[in-house]
């Protein structure tokens, strides 16, 4: 009996010192050709939801949204970062993604165009203060493939975790 009350105590105790920090992203996509978000776009926020996963983050994510300015991205930042703040999350990252629709021409399939860069911005929730933002470029290896964005959100979940 009195392991047990040990063994418990200690499991309580030790429990008290795991915890995970909360990260919410939200992803933009600016693609002139698509009036929807695209696969591609869907494939980075996976990664990055798996990737902040498997490095012992709990993540949660907006709704993937589409922006053709300036102002739409703005909103679409204070409406995300308003979500996470409600959620209850340590950090927001509104992750932009720049298609190249001119690469587009002579197909018929929006899709493809590839992605050309990525811009982020790092919020901490508790003051709304700017942590980092930075932006990566698309692989230019396999243009318009799914390696393509696999590749550059690699090297974006990389420059977040340096940032963090």
């Amino acid at each position: 009996m009195g392991k047990k009350l040990l063994l418990g105590a200690v499991l309580l105790a030790a429990g008290t010192f795991c915890f995970a920090g909360q990260i919410s992203v939200q992803i933009v996509q600016h693609n002139l050709a698509l009036d929807y978000v695209s696969e591609q776009s869907l494939i980075v926020e996976d990664e990055l939801l798996n990737g902040f996963f498997d490095k012992g983050f709990i993540v949660t994510n907006s709704l993937a949204r589409i922006s053709d300015s300036k102002e739409v991205d703005s909103e679409l930042l204070y409406t995300g970062f308003g979500e996470a703040y409600e959620g209850s999350s340590d950090y927001f990252v509104q992750v932009k993604l720049y298609y190249d629709s001119s690469k587009n021409k002579g197909t018929s399939d929006a899709t493809q165009c590839p992605l050309d860069h990525i811009e982020w911005v790092m919020l901490k929730c508790s003051s709304g203060e700017t942590l980092k933002s930075s932006s990566v470029k698309g692989s230019k290896e396999k243009p318009g493939t799914d390696e393509n964005i696999r590749i550059a959100s690699y090297s974006l979940i990389s420059d977040i975790q340096k940032a963090l």
